[in-house]
């Protein structure tokens, strides 16, 4: 009887379970079955070309940088309607004048689908053609755009080869930019198309290849307007609903600061000098190397002697921390110096010779060399593997920060104005607190997705950090827009590549999101069941002249999927009848997106590009200016510097720090170190297309532009070419880059971004660029006021083994993430004892002080209990003496979770000393009376002008 009781109490909670999860269940099935919207997409024939630069990669064509110079001939452009059924729109398998291919294109890819969802536009080549018809010149495609109707009518060419251009003279120019490509096209809300084009001439510093901006044409595909101005790539436009048009946008600038100057990839050659830190002591990188024991045959026993020399295989490379700047570097096999000789250091025990062939690794520790611009900076030597860019140290042996080489997600209006950061994509939390260039991880092909209410943006991602050297490896990321929500987009992939499921690089592999109007993404991922591999040859006569290419796949087939940005329900979507010789690819919804401002809709994009020409010699740079080596640059142009069109480049405070809520950005320089901006303009030499050039131009210097002085607020106004890439980099008195300070690097700012003609570049900081868009009380700043304390010496009473004093101004602590988790978890500095303790910031000059924020250790972290609080007194002085009108009773120190406790000031005041002493300490640690502890002390000051002391808030 107790047996069945307890079995019918048992089906009873089994029945109450499965009626409380039903509805549940019900939502999930209802959402698996929602049938889909009409697709557009591409079936992308598998059999392709290869890369010029990297041809054994048989990723799929047409994405990343590897993809875009693929061909693979008869693909086609598909329709799939709701019932499933697929209909072709066009066919490149068939001859030209075919119904299905009535302009004779050979390949198609990248559509979108107008706001109408009446049509659809994409980008199609008519197939490979060489320089002046050479026989063996390397294939180009010359990709245009194209719009048809969803109908399957109407099919029309957008873009043509009608660029009229002079290429100045160089070894290599006349055939490197003979040929430009139209990709990505994007419909605008007002029936504009943006699109990503080569039609400007540049080449990317870091491979050589062809840059790519961003353009914008008339749904007929008139009045062509360029919108940006990059040295390297603007891809994938798309717009946002707010009118502005997001895109992903390879930041590369490998012009290095040197003590007086800059250096670049051409300062690549071969040194024997150590680099020394500056301790002097040698800057050593470890290379991992397996040593074999060679056999000893049997012999009668003798005296005993040296055992056998060691013989050693070199991997191919490893991976290891490089000491000199804290970077990964990928070690080759490159034989080490003669001198000094290296140290080895065993990393197991070591075999004894009598068994033969076995073998041990050891760590060989090699030093680096370089040689010495004649500013006295060291270049390390790279000569086996110049594409990379040059690295070094300062005379002093400061270490300079390893140059950009990665992807940002970036937003710019229609007009071309307005450009910044859109979405931060770091993959791991130590990107939140460590400012090392890698807060966003390999960020391309954005697309909007509306899910739950809230507007988010997912992409592909990418372990390769320049994503350049192929288009397999891939996963679907999801990340929130805004600064403010970088720690939320800590992720992992929600499809495709995964970085810490452990299995290496092994499919599935994920690409190309689209979002749907119930806020699901499609996307493209390999098929769990492979393909047969094959290779093939494409032949094709043109003006006489046959082409032959030889075409290749892998055993990767991709197919059509759809999951929620939560990473639920990852589903297939069946393609009936299409043939495993294609890859499905860039799938978009056709449905309405309704324009206007009202909820739910699309707002119209704001202006229009200013008329930029692309010829060269009609570009905005002058023929007077020297380059770094004293040669006369921009020979080519027609324009003299009083024809420039020039931008204004403000920055009102270049001491300006950022908050404390954003640990992860190093500090701007100390306030009083700064004397001089030099402006510097990268616009494409055209020196040569060939590393055999003398100044070839991806490997060039950049051009300085002028010096200007900066006031002693910080602030500078200097002019720059309009539509010109432009960096900074800021020097002392003494010519000098600045360096060091508290959480520091090297003062210049890389950001090559390129003004619009009479728009200006307002920057604030050093390392919040007007393209960073982390600037956030951007008032206060521009009048000189920042948070000054991270250039002050500290002094305490006390403080435990890890509660450091220096922890009271590094701009760390426990910062709180918007989901109420910690980004950061940095101790405060801890005292050893309670009532009576001190801590002190002192500056070397006086400073002018506006407000100090005091911020308390984290109630309920580390052991304190919920109520810890802390009281003092806060105190300023001058020379010695106390600011007595400036004292301030604190009842209470608050966390930075709660703001913190701020104490403003009637007016500003002249102090060279801020001075917290503790005269209450509330609440226990671990069961024990707790000691005092402060998580930061900010102060908001600049300095002691007569102008900052008479200006108060």
């Amino acid at each position: 009887m107790l047996m069945r009781r307890a079995f019918a109490r048992v089906l009873q909670f089994i029945l109450s379970l499965m009626l409380l999860l039903a509805p549940v269940l019900a939502v999930q099935s209802a959402q698996a079955q929602t049938p889909l919207p009409p697709l557009v997409f591409v079936a992308r024939s598998r059999l392709a070309t290869g890369d010029y630069l990297f041809p054994r990669d048989v990723g799929p064509a047409g994405h990343m940088i590897t993809g875009i110079t693929k061909f693979a001939p008869g693909s086609k452009l598909l329709i799939r309607d709701q019932s499933e059924q697929l209909r072709v729109l066009v066919d490149t398998a068939r001859p030209a004048g075919d119904p299905l291919n009535p302009l004779g294109l050979r390949d198609v890819q990248s559509p979108d689908v107008s706001f109408d969802a009446r049509r659809v536009v994409f980008a199609g080549t008519f197939g490979p053609e060489t320089f002046r018809n050479q026989p063996n010149g390397r294939p180009a495609y010359s990709w245009r755009l194209f719009e048809i109707g969803v109908d399957g009518r109407g099919l029309r060419q957008l873009t043509r080869s009608d660029r009229e251009i002079t290429i100045p003279d160089g070894l290599g120019n006349a055939e490197a930019y003979a040929f430009y490509d139209d990709l990505f096209p994007a419909y605008l809300a007002d029936g504009r198309i943006v699109f990503s084009s080569s039609r400007y001439p540049a080449r990317s510093p870091y491979d050589g290849r062809r840059a790519f901006n961003l353009y914008i044409i008339d749904g007929d595909g008139g009045n062509m307007r360029r919108l940006t101005t990059e040295r390297t790539a603007a891809f994938h436009p798309a717009p946002l609903p707010d009118g502005r048009i997001v895109f992903s946008r390879w930041w590369v600038n490998f012009n290095q600061p040197s003590e007086r100057g800059i250096y670049n990839r051409i300062d690549n050659r071969a040194g024997n000098e150590i680099a020394r830190d500056q301790s002097g002591r040698p800057i050593v990188v470890e290379r991992r190397i397996q040593v074999t024991a060679t056999a000893q045959p049997a012999q009668p026993p003798q005296p005993a002697a040296p055992p056998p020399t060691p013989t050693m295989r070199l991997p191919s490379f490893v991976e290891k921390i490089d000491p000199a700047t804290g970077s990964i570097v990928r070690l080759t096999k490159t034989p080490a110096p003669p001198t000094p000789t290296p140290r080895v250091r065993p990393t197991a025990t070591p075999v004894p010779a009598s068994q033969g062939g076995a073998s041990r690794t050891i760590i060989v520790e090699q030093p680096v060399t370089g040689y010495r611009l004649p500013d006295g900076t060291l270049v390390y030597s790279n000569t086996n593997a110049t594409f990379n860019p040059a690295r070094g140290r300062l005379a002093d042996g400061f270490p300079i920060r390893d140059a950009p080489n990665t992807w940002h997600l970036m937003a710019v209006e229609a007009d071309g104005s307005g450009m910044s950061r859109f979405a931060w994509t770091p993959r791991y939390p130590s990107a939140l607190t460590n400012d090392g260039g890698l807060d966003t991880y390999n960020a391309v092909q954005p697309a909007v997705v509306q899910f739950g209410g809230e507007l988010l943006v997912a992409y592909t991602t990418q372990r390769d950090q320049t994503m350049a050297h192929s288009t397999l490896y891939t996963g679907i990321r999801v990340a929130r827009p805004g600064i403010e929500n970088m720690a939320l987009n800590t992720t992992e992939s929600i499809a495709g590549y995964r970085w810490d499921d452990g299995t290496g690089f092994r499919p599935p592999y994920a690409l190309a999101p689209a979002g749907l109007p119930d806020g699901r993404i499609i996307f493209s991922q390999t098929a769990a069941a492979p393909a047969p591999a094959r290779t093939g040859v494409y032949t094709e006569t043109r003006n006489g002249r046959t082409i032959t290419l030889r075409l290749q796949s892998s055993s990767l087939r991709y197919e059509l999927r759809t999951i929620y940005p939560n990473g639920a329900q990852n589903d297939s979507v069946p393609l009936p009848g299409l043939s495993d010789e294609y890859d499905a690819m860039e799938a978009r919804p056709i449905v309405v997106r309704p324009v206007g401002d009202g909820p739910g809709m699309w707002r119209l994009p704001r202006g229009t590009p200013p008329p930029v020409s692309d010829d060269p010699l009609q570009s905005n740079v002058p023929f007077g200016l020297l380059d770094t080596s004293g040669n006369p640059a921009y020979t080519w142009s027609r324009r003299s510097i009083q024809s420039v069109e020039l931008v204004a480049v403000r920055n009102a405070n270049v001491y300006a720090n950022p908050p404390l809520e954003f640990p992860f950005i190093n500090n701007s320089p100390p306030p009083g170190s700064v004397a001089f901006a030099d402006i510097y303009i990268d616009a494409n030499q055209f020196g040569g297309a060939t590393s055999r050039a003398p100044n070839p131009d991806d490997q060039a210097r950049a051009v300085k532009w002028l010096t200007v002085p900066v006031n002693q607020d910080g602030s500078f106004i200097a002019s720059a070419p309009a539509d010109v890439p432009t960096f900074v980099v800021l020097r002392d008195r003494n010519g000098r880059i600045v360096r060091g300070g508290n959480r520091h690097t090297l003062s210049i700012a890389q950001g090559n971004s390129a003004g619009r003609p009479g728009q200006p570049m307002l920057c604030v900081g050093c390392h919040m660029g007007h393209a960073s868009g982390s600037i956030v009380n951007r008032q206060l700043a521009e009048l000189g006021w920042t948070n000054i304390a991270p250039a002050a010496s500290i002094a305490a009473s006390s403080s435990v083994e890890n509660g450091s004093p220096t922890r009271i101004n590094d701009r760390r602590g426990y910062v709180a993430a918007p989901n109420g988790t910690f980004i950061d978890r940095t101790p405060p500095w801890t005292a050893k004892g309670g009532a009576g303790q001190w801590i002190r910031l002192e500056w070397q000059f006086p400073m002018a002080i506006l407000e100090v924020r005091l911020v308390g250790a984290e109630p309920g972290q580390e052991g304190r209990s919920d109520d810890y609080q802390v009281s003092g007194e806060l105190r300023f002085y001058l020379r010695g003496q106390e600011v007595a009108v400036a004292a301030r009773t604190v009842e209470a120190v608050a966390p930075l979770s709660r703001g913190g406790t701020l104490m403003r000031l009637a007016q500003p005041i002249a102090a060279d000393r801020v001075e917290f002493t503790v005269t209450a300490v509330r609440g226990t640690q671990r069961g024990a009376p707790a000691s005092a502890a402060l998580s930061e002390i900010e102060v908001i000051g600049q300095g002691a002008t007569p102008d900052a002391l008479g200006v108060g808030r």
